[in-house]
C-alpha cells in the first residue's frame, strides 16, 4: 500500500515524534510512500534515516488554527491555505496513493486535498480543539470540527480529553512513544529516599508553565523542602528570558537551572528524583507518560490529557496554582514514605501496556480503512 503521511510542522516537537512511529511501523509492514513536510526542517532527517521506503516531499501547507490567529489574521491565513490546496491535490494524484493520514488538526490542507482527489484520508486530532486559548481561528471551532468530520474517512483522537472536545464519531488511541522508555525496567527501591531533584521538560512557553513550576519550589523551599529544578526545553528568547529573570528575581539562582535543549531525554529523566508538569492544556501527557514510565513520579497540574494519565498512577494532580503545586512538591519532598508509594505506582504503572501497541493500531486503521 502506498501511504502519504501530511504534517504541519517539520520540527521535532511531540506531534512529529509520533509521526515517525507512525511511519517507522508501516514501512516494518512494507508499505511505501512520502512523508510531505511544509518546509525543511530537522524532521527531514529523521525520516530518511528510517528504514524503508519513505520518501520525504516538501508542500506548503498553511494553517488555519494557531496562536495569534486574531480574526483579520486568522483570515488572511485561512485564505492563504486555500492556495496551497491545489499543488497538494495534484500531487495526491499523481502518486497514486491508496491513503492520507494527516497528522494534526491545525491545517486543513491535506484533507482537503485528499477530499477532491477522492483518497481516503485517515485524520489524527491531537489538539484540544475547544479549551486550548492557543489555538485561534477565524472559523467557529464548532464549523472546524463539522468540516473534519465531513472531510475525514476516519479519525483518531489522541486522548478521552481531546475526544471529548472533538465530539464527532472517532477512536481514541494514545500516541506512540520512544521504545526506549516503554523497554525501561526499574529496579526495585529498597530503601526510601527524600528526593532532592525536580525537572520539568517540553517547550519554554507561558501554555507550558515553567514560570509556575519556579514559583512552586519557591513556596516548597520557605516551606522547608530541600529541592532544586532543573529546566530542559527549546523556545522564543522572550520567553527564555521570562525564565532566566523570574529565577533571579526570586533569588533561587543556586537551585534553578536552565539548561536547554537536550538529546537524551532518558538522562534526563533518570538524573531526577521526580517530575513537575505544569501544562494547561495537554491534549496528551506526553511529558507526564515519560516520566512515569521511567518510574520519576509527576507533580503535575491535574488538566486536559495530563489528569487523564495520572489516573494510571505515579503521580499527584493540584489545582493550577504554583502554591498548590509547591505545598503538594513539599509534601512528597520531606516524606520518604510518600514519595516511595508514588514512584512504586510509578514502577507497576498499567500505562505502559496502553502505550506499547499504538502505532500498530494506528496502521490498522489505515489498512481498513483503505482497503490493505
Amino acid at each position: 500500500m502506498k501511504i502519504l503521511f501530511a504534517s504541519h510542522s517539520s520540527g521535532l516537537a511531540g506531534a512529529e515524534q509520533s509521526l515517525l512511529h507512525l511511519v517507522q511501523e508501516a514501512a516494518r509492514r512494507g508499505h511505501t510512500g512520502v512523508v510531505v513536510l511544509p518546509e525543511r526542517g530537522p524532521l527531514r532527517g529523521q525520516v530518511e534515516e528510517l528504514p524503508g521506503s519513505f520518501e520525504v516531499v516538501i508542500l506548503r501547507n498553511r494553517l488555519w488554527m494557531g496562536r495569534r490567529f486574531s480574526r483579520l489574521v486568522g483570515t488572511v491565513r485561512a485564505l492563504q491555505a486555500t492556495l496551497d490546496i491545489p499543488g497538494y491535490v495534484a500531487h495526491i494524484r499523481a502518486g497514486n496513493y491508496d491513503a492520507v493520514v494527516v497528522n494534526s488538526s491545525v491545517s486543513p490542507v491535506p484533507l482537503v486535498a485528499a477530499r477532491i482527489a477522492g483518497i481516503p484520508a485517515l485524520q489524527m486530532v491531537r489538539e484540544s480543539l475547544i479549551s486550548n486559548p492557543m489555538l485561534r481561528s477565524a472559523l467557529p471551532k464548532a464549523l472546524i470540527k463539522r468540516l473534519i468530520f465531513s472531510w475525514s474517512s476516519f479519525v483518531i483522537c489522541i486522548s478521552k480529553y481531546v475526544a471529548a472536545q472533538y465530539d464527532y464519531p472517532s477512536r481514541v488511541i494514545y500516541p506512540q512513544v520512544s521504545e526506549r522508555f516503554l523497554d525501561f525496567q526499574s529496579p526495585a527501591s529498597t530503601t526510601p529516599i527524600m528526593p532532592q531533584r525536580a525537572v520539568i521538560c517540553g517547550t519554554i512557553s507561558p501554555e507550558k508553565g515553567q514560570l509556575d513550576a519556579i514559583r512552586a519550589i519557591k513556596v516548597a523551599r520557605d516551606q522547608g523542602a530541600e529541592i532544586s529544578l532543573d529546566i530542559y526545553g527549546q523556545g522564543k528568547a522572550a520567553d527564555i528570558y521570562e525564565v532566566e529573570l523570574l529565577i533571579r528575581e526570586l533569588q533561587l539562582s543556586n537551585w534553578i537551572k536552565f539548561k536547554g535543549p537536550a538529546s537524551d531525554m532518558i538522562s534526563v529523566y533518570l538524573s531526577a528524583d521526580l517530575a513537575l508538569v505544569c501544562s494547561r492544556n495537554e491534549g496528551f501527557g506526553k511529558t507526564t507518560a515519560e516520566a512515569i514510565l521511567l518510574s520519576r513520579p509527576v507533580i503535575a497540574y491535574g488538566l486536559g490529557g495530563t489528569l487523564e494519565i495520572l489516573e494510571y498512577g505515579g503521580g499527584i494532580s493540584t489545582s493550577s496554582s504554583p502554591e498548590e503545586m509547591g505545598l503538594a512538591l513539599y509534601e512528597v519532598a520531606t516524606q520518604p514514605q510518600l514519595f516511595e508509594k508514588l514512584r512504586k505506582e510509578a514502577r507497576d504503572s498499567k500505562l505502559r501496556f496502553k502505550l506499547l501497541s499504538s502505532a500498530r493500531l494506528v496502521i490498522d486503521c489505515v489498512e481498513d480503512m483503505a482497503g490493505g
